[in-house]
Order: C-alpha cells, then sequence, then structure tokens
C-alpha cells in the first residue's frame, strides 16, 4: 500500500498529460487576442482557456473543458496522495521533519488551490475567483519548495541530488511568479500572450518532471530501507 502512494503518482502525471492532449484536440478555437484563430495554439493559449465552459472564439468548449478541468483535480489529489508517503521519509530527524511539517501545510494549500482552479475557471463569469486561486496555488507551492528544501539539507537520509533538484524548482517557481506579475500583459499584445503562456507551459512541465524526479527518489528510498 506504500509503495501504491508513490507509484500512482506517475499515473496521475500520465493522466494528466494524455487528458490535457485530448483537451487541446476538442478545443474549439479563439485568444485572449485573437477570437477567430483556430483550435488549440500551444503558444497563444493559456491551460485554463482548455477549462473555460465557452471557448474565446464564442462556441461551447464543454468537451474540453471537462477534460482539463478533471486532469487538474486529478493530478491534484494524485500529488496529495504521492506526499502523504513523502513526508514520512523526514520523521527520523527533528529539525527535518519540524521545516516539512511546514511545507505539508502550503502544499495542502495550494493543492485544494488548485482544485479550485478548475472548480472556477477563467470564464467571466468566475474570472476574478480564478485569478486569485491561480496566484494563491502558486505562492503556496513556491512555499512548499522553500521550506522542502530547507528540511532535506537537514536530513542526512537525503540524497544531495534531490536537494540540488529542489532548489532548482525553487528557482523556477519564483521566476515564474515574477513573470507572472511583472511580466507583459498577455491582454495587450500577441508578444505579451506568447511570454506569458510558455512562462506557464514551462513551469506546468517543471512540476511535473519535479514530482516525477521525487516519486522516483522516493521508490529508491523505499528499496533501500
Amino acid at each position: 500500500m506504500d509503495n501504491f502512494r508513490i507509484k500512482q503518482t506517475f499515473w496521475g502525471i500520465g493522466g494528466f498529460i494524455l487528458l490535457n492532449f485530448f483537451s487541446m484536440i476538442f478545443y474549439p478555437g479563439g485568444t485572449l487576442i485573437d477570437k477567430d484563430t483556430d483550435g488549440y495554439l500551444f503558444f497563444y493559449n493559456f491551460l485554463s482557456n482548455l477549462g473555460e465552459r465557452i471557448a474565446r472564439n464564442g462556441d461551447d468548449n464543454f468537451i474540453s473543458s471537462i477534460l482539463f478541468n478533471s486532469s487538474l483535480i486529478l493530478v491534484s489529489i494524485s500529488f496529495l496522495i504521492f506526499y502523504s508517503k513523502y513526508f514520512q521519509f523526514f520523521k527520523k530527524e527533528k529539525k527535518s521533519y519540524n521545516f516539512i511539517k511546514f511545507a505539508l501545510f502550503f502544499l495542502v494549500v495550494s493543492v485544494i488551490s488548485f482544485i479550485c482552479i478548475a472548480l472556477f475557471t477563467a470564464d467571466e463569469t468566475s474570472f476574478d475567483e480564478h485569478i486569485f486561486f491561480v496566484k494563491l496555488a502558486f505562492r503556496s507551492l513556491f512555499l512548499f519548495t522553500i521550506f522542502q528544501s530547507i528540511a532535506i539539507h537537514f536530513n542526512s537520509e537525503m540524497s544531495n541530488k534531490l536537494l540540488f533538484v529542489s532548489i532548482l524548482f525553487s528557482l523556477s517557481m519564483v521566476l515564474f511568479i515574477l513573470m507572472m506579475d511583472y511580466g507583459p500583459n498577455p491582454f495587450e499584445s500577441n508578444f505579451g500572450l506568447f511570454v506569458q503562456v510558455t512562462s506557464q507551459k514551462f513551469i506546468a512541465f517543471c512540476i511535473l518532471l519535479n514530482t516525477y524526479f521525487q516519486a522516483k527518489e522516493s521508490l529508491t528510498f523505499v528499496s533501500q530501507g
């Protein structure tokens, strides 16, 4: 059962990618700047466009929204299940365990926020709530990475490789937050839209890659323990 909590992470990541792939196929079209584009443009459509009930071109987006929002809820729950096991690796050393408990708090806030992103879509009627939970999700995730990195540092059983990846992920998170807050406005130009969409895709890839790596390291840790 313990190994299942780790191994299901790979299914969660795979399911998220697969559901997003089909969601992109079914997306009717339209971007924040150009309502007349056809289909999903990888570098000009946000992931949250997939979750909107009405596509940016005005067409019904029911199938795509169901697929995307389901994928976000699925992967959020999958990550929470994984980290419920991952945090147990820190119990042996008190200082490390104290920091990982702070990390756990921010992780739970982030996971709940990502689920709320799916529930409060980027449609006009819930746009403000959507943006609120987007910002809360990523800021909480950044604080999680900080406390996690400290916890790994104080845990003699954790590898330097895991610490390096955690620090690298923290840097990617802070760069993304700065880009999201101070980067070009995606509503004003195609350049701004391209930069912000590309930044979002990059951080989504980093989140999946980081969690995949931690799950693999956890399996190695269990086999050695």
